[in-house]
């Protein structure tokens, strides 16, 4: 096997039902909202006094979060550039939310890694492979 079958066979994986959805699978709330979005890519913009905007490619401000864990959600939840958006209502439950996701992203980076290392002993590049299966799968660790 080479690193770009390992690279294609993770990702055609992951692609194809062993990756969890980003907010439906990790939400334990009821108690949400619903935000418009623009269904196009966001990335975090600038920080004042512990509010974040979130900007979409041009720029432009389109949402201004309250906090951290706000912004991190709807980042997270932008993988599929939806329009519409359920936020939970109660700050623990975002936060929890929020923690929980970033626990399974480091979870999945730690066995791509190993699988790596398993596969391929001799070699170091394995935060590339990493990276690249991340990148192919429009996954992102804030």
């Amino acid at each position: 096997m080479t690193e770009k079958d390992f690279i294609h066979n993770w990702v055609f994986d992951l692609r194809n039902g062993n990756l969890k959805k980003f907010p439906e699978d990790f939400v334990n709330s009821d108690n949400c909202y619903e935000i418009d979005l623009p269904a196009k890519t966001l990335v975090l913009g600038s920080e004042l006094f512990g509010s974040y905007e979130l900007v979409d490619m041009k720029g432009e401000k389109v949402f201004q979060a309250e906090d951290i864990f706000q912004a991190k959600y709807i980042l997270y939840s932008n993988r599929t550039m939806p329009s519409k958006l359920m936020i939970p209502v109660g700050k623990k439950d975002l936060e929890r939310t929020v923690k929980q996701y970033e626990k399974y992203l480091d979870g999945l980076l730690g066995e791509i890694i190993k699988s790596f290392r398993n596969e391929f002993p001799e070699k170091k590049n394995f935060f590339e492979a990493a990276n690249t299966i991340f990148n192919s799968l429009f996954l992102h660790r804030y």
